[in-house]
């Protein structure tokens, strides 16, 4: 990813003008800065929806996945959403 250096910000900056930089997320991320490392984002809220939908359906993809790896034959009888509540309760979804 390529951080632009207008879209960077000191942490002491951010706190004296967050109205400025809360006003300039709205268009594009805003990337904070403390100690020369960039330690956190600001992000308008779509952005993080757009996100958060995102990460939750490659989650929701890879639990399709372990289901799907599971063995045809079924000794125990269970139903999906039985391996379904396993699955999640051990959260062992792979990478």
């Amino acid at each position: 990813m390529e951080i632009n250096i207008r879209s960077l910000v000191s942490s002491t900056a951010l706190s004296r003008s967050f109205g400025k930089y809360l006003k300039a997320a709205e268009k594009k991320p805003i990337f904070i800065i403390k100690n020369n490392e960039v330690k956190g984002v600001l992000l308008n809220i779509d952005t993080y929806k757009e996100l958060v939908d995102t990460y939750e359906c490659m989650h929701d993809t890879k639990l399709a996945r372990k289901i799907f790896e599971q063995p045809t034959v079924n000794p125990q009888d269970k139903n999906v959403f039985e391996i379904i509540g396993e699955i999640e309760a051990g959260d062992n979804v792979p990478d």
